[in-house]
């Protein structure tokens, strides 16, 4: 068997141009701006995708702290640009979709993040519910930030 250096040379060169290209395929398209969403009609009649739900361990540093368990649900809002007491209204409708859940699960704690489109991108807003002792439930709201595409 003799070794040619030329057909060795032309061989590696089409296995580089082969493997980039897969590799910008895969990176181009790949990634998209579209999400999974379930679309849902709130009993206002606004619209609303649910990107996210889940149910949360209390856990943290691999300890467990099972009061802090809670219902986790992620939406991209139907009044993204307007005013915060509107987009508070919408948040508290959300909302209903996992209290129920909650409740049965005799859970006092969840989380519904509001983001204004499907792009993880900018600031949205993170809302803490908390189910007191006479059973009534209560709201704080942080703003957050995507860092890690801006």
């Amino acid at each position: 068997m003799t070794f040619q250096l030329k057909s060795f040379a032309l061989g590696f060169i089409t296995a580089c141009l082969l493997g980039l290209g897969s590799v910008f395929c895969l990176l181009y398209f790949g990634t998209s701006d579209t999400m999974v969403a379930h679309d849902q009609v709130l009993p206002s009649g606004k619209n609303i995708k649910i990107t996210m739900c889940n149910f949360a361990w209390g856990v943290e540093h691999d300890e467990r702290f099972p009061d802090k368990d809670c219902f986790v649900l992620e939406y991209v809002s139907s009044v993204p640009d307007a005013d915060q007491h509107v987009k508070d209204q919408e948040t508290v409708e959300v909302f209903e979709l996992i209290r129920p859940t909650s409740e049965l699960w005799g859970i006092s704690k969840a989380e519904v993040l509001a983001f204004p489109s499907t792009r993880r991108k900018g600031s949205y807003d993170i809302y803490f519910f908390t189910r007191s002792s006479d059973e009534k439930w209560t709201s704080t709201r942080e703003t957050a930030k995507v860092h890690i595409n801006d």
